[in-house]
């Protein structure tokens, strides 16, 4: 009689990050643009001088247009459904 391990087999990190990578479909991508955007003013924020109400303008705008985007312009379909 032989064990078996329990448990999650030993994967290779970077296999399972281009498997989670490969998984990654539009809205996934849409939905890391808005805090992206905030990140990258923030920083250009202290880095320029800016004021943080300034640079929030920005993203907020991008924000905006990727959520209307992702579920108004192109919103997703139900495969199932037709």
């Amino acid at each position: 009689m032989y064990e078996k391990r329990i448990g999650r087999p030993e994967r290779d990190p970077f296999d399972a990050l281009v498997d989670v990578l490969a998984a990654v479909d539009r809205y996934d991508l849409l939905l890391g643009i808005v805090p992206i955007a905030f990140a990258v003013a923030l920083v250009a924020a202290s880095l320029l001088g800016v004021s943080v109400t300034q640079a929030m303008i920005v993203p907020a705008i991008v924000g905006v247009f990727t959520i209307v985007d992702a579920c108004y312009r192109n919103p997703p379909i139900d495969q199932g459904s037709r």
